[in-house]
């Protein structure tokens, strides 16, 4: 399971709100092959709807902003490994 625990960046474009807390998520990876093409898929759904959850800011260039942070905290956080099987099923998806 991914743990995203420091999205403060993310935390005060969702909430709009000088003083908003941190935000903890949990992305579950576990059960899936990330380096198929499906589970590379179910993988970014997972993120997304996180993503959306968290970001609720008022303009969308507020909202996609927060979603882009939220994803890159995600990818940064996933293991080196779980990231290389992730890569290869994204190559996977595109070809």
């Amino acid at each position: 399971m991914l743990r995203i625990a420091s999205l403060t960046t993310a935390a005060f474009l969702a909430a709009g709100a000088a003083y908003a807390a941190p935000i903890e998520a949990r992305i579950p990876y576990g059960d899936l092959d990330l380096s198929s093409r499906a589970g590379a898929t179910t993988f970014d759904a997972r993120i997304q709807r996180v993503a959306r959850n968290l970001c609720t800011g008022r303009l969308p260039v507020e909202r996609l902003s927060c979603m882009d942070k939220v994803r890159d905290e995600a990818m940064s956080l996933l293991p080196d490994r779980a990231r290389t099987e992730y890569a290869r099923g994204r190559v996977a998806f595109e070809a």
